[in-house]
């Protein structure tokens, strides 16, 4: 416990001094900032975003609407239990929100491309099934069938996400 006193240091190993007022560690030019989105990540960003948007509310809309003389029915996205647009495009809300506002929002799970590209494959093996399905449907007579609005808003948010995916691409690799 009793230790002698320590000397106090000599010129040669005296401590640095302290920085000056309104300085920091990151040196004279000041702390050291991590750059913030530019405006065309924010735009690649709202493209996602509005592309996941546009996903999930096409699966809630009618893909296939019948009309007959029996009356008219339509089924939507959740009636072909499509879960896999449902997740795929809260990834692309979720990322187009870390994106447009990494602020209030952080989100780095995935790429907007490789998501929009998973949406691209299965958006061609439903579009297989729906024309066989219209095929089907259009063989009764009196009986029209059509695509309905839900499966080309799924294909406009599917554009639109790979559309900011492959800019934030060639942004990051300029």
């Amino acid at each position: 416990m009793d230790q002698p006193p320590t000397p106090p240091p000599s010129p040669e190993e005296r401590l640095p001094e302290p920085p000056l007022p309104g300085m920091s560690a990151g040196g004279p030019a000041g702390p050291v900032r991590q750059p913030g989105p530019t405006a065309t990540d924010r735009n690649a960003g709202w493209f996602v975003l509005a592309g996941g948007i546009l996903v999930v509310v096409g699966v809630f809309l009618p893909w296939i609407t019948v009309s007959g003389p029996g009356g008219s029915n339509s089924a939507s996205g959740l009636d072909s239990s499509e879960w896999g647009f449902m997740i795929l495009g809260g990834f692309a809300i979720a990322r187009g929100l870390s994106i447009t506002r990494p602020d209030m929002f952080r989100f780095r799970f995935g790429t907007p491309l490789i998501g929009g590209a998973i949406l691209v494959v299965l958006v061609v093996l439903r579009w297989g099934d729906l024309q066989d399905a219209l095929t089907a449907l259009r063989a009764y007579p009196g009986v029209t069938a059509s695509l309905g609005i839900g499966i080309w808003s799924v294909i406009a948010g599917t554009a639109c996400v790979v559309l900011g995916g492959l800019m934030m691409l060639l942004r990051r690799s300029s």
